[in-house]
């Protein structure tokens, strides 16, 4: 969502400085970013905070495979140290064993960051945890901030940023209900929409995926994809998911993990769908949303991607409304949500393929309305560097 903004910044002449945490490491080192992560924050002064790490990657069963373990320890630890330092050692104690990571907000290690950095302008998500603290030390320091909404974390932190950057108008009613100002939302689209670039046009490999299963013209694929850190959600689609390929026998089931999951969390959803399931975890994204007639999962914009290129969704949660992410579904002729197993089951047991050309037709008109048009990195960077013009003005004044 990210990397394509700080790319047209930097394109512009901005000084690009990034704090990349955990799996968001990797893909802003492949972009030529030089990211620093909460390792790069630890000094010989954290010994509360090394042991604090290694006791809780210790329980987490951190492997080091999709993130480096020094990297966990001290997002880990310096998180923990951090909230001890807000609430006292007891609390602490109690408030991890009830939330886990929810409940940290490191705001001492962003403070860390910023006096490294020293931002003119912070650009961030509304996701919580660090982000959500950096938006606060922003605060604390006068320096103005940008968020952009990650369309499924609406509901997750405060909106707290000077700027918010939404994907729609069908946004606006969400966020100006949890007390937003209007005056300071910007529509700008989605990068992760535009990104839908990357899994066009390529009917032909979701095709070949199928025919190398030995997949039927009158099968069904539906495409689970995995999330991490939602059990009780991922529960829910997985029994549906079962229950449904006992109702319609046609129905195959490919597992996508996520990248926070490992092969052992895929290989344990493969074995309860038996016979009916595939992995789909080896293939590009784009092949096997292709190959897809459903994409099946909870708070995920891989379910956008394949919205975008006309498959069909099913969402599932366990108590709110999609309605509640202001998604325009409106314009989207099959979403079905879900907070039940007989609803879900029946619901996915009942889809009937379509044509490649039906699919198409709807892809387009959704990415017409969903302002998929290319420009949306553009949209915020201008958005970023009117507000640092604003600043430098300011500052000047």
């Amino acid at each position: 969502m990210l990397i394509p903004v700080l790319e047209e910044l930097r394109s512009q002449g901005c000084r690009i400085s990034v704090l990349g945490l955990t799996t968001a490491e990797e893909p802003l080192k492949a972009a030529g970013f030089e990211p620093i992560g909460f390792r790069h924050l630890m000094t010989r002064e954290d010994d509360r905070a090394q042991r604090h790490g290694i006791r809780l990657a210790t329980e987490m069963k951190a492997d080091g495979q999709s993130v480096p373990l020094a990297e966990t320890i001290a997002y880990l630890g310096l998180s923990y140290a951090d909230l001890e330092d807000r609430v006292g050692v007891s609390a602490a104690e109690q408030h991890y064993r009830e939330q886990g990571r929810r409940v940290f907000l490191p705001l001492n290690p962003l403070r860390r960051a910023f006096d490294q950095f020293q931002p003119d302008v912070l650009l961030t998500t509304n996701s919580p945890r660090a982000e959500q603290a950096s938006v606060i030390v922003a605060r604390e320091r006068n320096i103005p901030s940008i968020s952009l909404v990650s369309l499924f974390g609406l509901q997750i932190a405060d909106i707290l940023a000077d700027q918010v950057c939404i994907p729609f108008k069908a946004t606006i009613p969400q966020l100006t209900a949890r007390g937003v100002s209007p005056e300071n939302l910007v529509i700008t689209g989605h990068p992760s929409f535009d990104c839908a670039d990357d899994v066009l046009h390529q009917e032909s490999a979701g095709l070949a995926w199928r025919t190398r299963h030995k997949i039927e013209d009158h099968c069904l694929v539906a495409l689970y994809a995995m999330q991490p850190g939602m059990d009780a959600q991922s529960q829910l689609i997985e029994a549906s998911l079962e229950q449904a390929a006992i109702l319609n026998p046609n129905l195959r089931i490919a597992v996508r993990k996520h990248p926070n999951h490992t092969e052992a969390d895929a290989r344990r959803v493969i074995k309860r769908f038996g016979n009916s399931a595939l992995n789909a975890s080896l293939e590009t994204l784009a092949t096997v949303l292709h190959a897809c007639d459903l994409l099946v999962t909870h708070h995920s914009t891989v379910a956008i991607k394949a919205a975008l290129i006309g498959r069909k969704v099913a969402f599932f949660n366990l108590d709110d409304d999609i309605s509640a992410y202001g998604l325009p579904l409106h314009s989207y002729d099959w979403a079905t949500f879900s907070t039940t197993i007989e609803a879900g089951s029946r619901a996915m047991a009942t889809v009937k393929r379509e044509s490649v050309e039906c699919q198409q037709v709807r892809g387009a008109q959704i990415r017409q309305e969903w302002n998929c048009d290319g420009q949306s990195h553009r949209r915020i960077a201008e958005t970023v560097l009117r507000v640092l013009k604003s600043q430098t003005a300011s500052r000047a004044a």
